[in-house]
């Protein structure tokens, strides 16, 4: 296993929405090339053309894992992808090839240093069966995990985020997005349909000190505040219909179509500076 932490200038809920894209994720890694995408829907792998017809985004590939025997060699194994697997603190994909010598895991784990900065933490925990790694790439597991980090995901956030991104995050931090010195922007979003989403939102309170969850779908919408891993207060309406509590969260049972989650997490140490700001 490698790890490593590296500050980006970028808030934190834009980076967490970049890593949240298992195609940017997979192509930054530098080894592994998505080949087939999974249909939920159809239980079946879309290649080549038939792609088109995919109809909402999904976390399950088909990949292909290039390894690197020398500069000029290379050896290629395909596997299954998947992700992102997201929490309130982290965004994980996982990988192994079809003949089960090659086993990893890339997490991320954003935190919030201001308005303005992120600090990212990188851990890569990569496994190598019947000696593959000595035999075809001449390194051990951690060098490979540390190549993984260091020489692809650190470069991006050094080099081509500051050039791709640069304009955008001064546009997006030079607007007012705060309340008295509070973030107001979602810390954490995810989207899918209600036996999903109400999964999602028992994971949030378990882990959540201090927030708000906002759920909406097309024709519902829904604000569940949180204390100390708590539902204090939930509220759902639905075409005039408002309900309170646990009752309220049953109507997202009934759902229709893709919702979304937008997680608002408060920090204590931001409410005392606020209050200090105040007094």
């Amino acid at each position: 296993m490698y790890s490593t932490e590296l500050v980006i200038n970028a808030p934190t809920f834009f980076v967490r929405k970049i890593l949240m894209d298992p195609m940017f994720v997979s192509g930054t890694s530098g080894h592994i090339a998505i080949l087939k995408f999974k249909d939920k829907q159809k239980n079946e792998y879309l290649a080549g053309d038939k792609i088109r017809e995919l109809s909402a985004p999904t976390d399950e590939f088909i990949a292909l894992y290039i390894l690197l025997k020398t500069n000029k060699d290379f050896k290629y194994e395909e596997g299954i992808f998947k992700g992102p697997e997201i929490t309130v603190q982290s965004i994980k994909y996982y990988g192994k090839t079809d003949d089960g010598k090659l086993e990893f895991t890339i997490e991320f784990m954003p935190k919030n240093l201001g308005n303005t900065q992120t600090r990212l933490y990188v851990a890569t925990n990569v496994k190598y069966n019947d000696s593959l790694l000595d035999k075809i790439l001449g390194r051990s597991a951690v060098d490979f995990a540390k190549h993984i980090v260091e020489d692809h995901f650190a470069t991006y956030a050094r080099i081509y985020f500051p050039a791709l991104y640069g304009d955008v995050i001064k546009n997006l931090t030079s607007t007012d997005r705060t309340s008295q010195g509070l973030m107001i922007v979602p810390s954490f979003e995810f989207t899918g349909d209600a036996s999903s989403i109400l999964s999602k939102i028992n994971e949030i309170i378990s882990q959540l000190d201090l927030g708000l969850i906002k759920v909406n779908f097309d024709k519902l919408n829904c604000s569940i505040v949180v204390q100390n891993k708590d539902m204090k207060k939930a509220v759902c309406r639905s075409d005039g219909n408002v309900k309170i509590g646990f009752e309220a969260l049953s109507m997202i049972i009934s759902a229709k179509g893709q919702g979304k989650i937008e997680v608002y997490a408060i920090k204590i140490e931001d409410i005392i500076d606020t209050l200090y700001a105040l007094a």
